[in-house]
């Protein structure tokens, strides 16, 4: 990715598409051999692992919005992008609770505009308690 324009576009698209129930979309946007740390949770490799890795946090929620708060990349000699950001998530569970969680995220973005690694950090302990 060669602007931060692209890079959090991307990352803002990624988002919207988890935020409306499309994680099918979202996942797409990711290389087959992606590489996702959720949280606490070890780290899982391939499309269809990060898929149910978020599936186990979205099955507990009615809704859920992603905010980006504060946004810095490093683009890579190699062609990837290294984007590192502060992230609101609202979550909606299914109880009727809602929790509203900072996070940061650390992403790897290749050339072609996929994600190659995403490292979310955040407490989830009131979404799984709730939920």
């Amino acid at each position: 990715m060669s602007s931060t324009t692209s890079a959090r576009s991307l990352v803002e698209r990624y988002y919207a598409l988890v935020d409306s129930g499309d994680l099918g979309d979202a996942v797409a946007l990711m290389r087959d051999d992606v590489t996702l740390t959720f949280a606490n949770a070890e780290p899982v490799s391939g499309r269809a692992a990060a898929h149910a890795s978020i599936q186990t946090v979205l099955d507990r929620c009615d809704a859920i919005r992603h905010t980006v708060v504060t946004w810095f990349e490093q683009p890579g000699a190699n062609g990837n992008t290294d984007a590192l950001f502060e992230i609101r998530i609202a979550y909606d569970l299914k109880n009727g609770g809602h929790v509203d969680i900072p996070g940061c995220v650390f992403a790897t973005i290749d050339a072609t505009g996929a994600f190659v690694e995403q490292r979310l950090y955040g407490d989830l302990a009131p979404v799984f308690a709730g939920g």
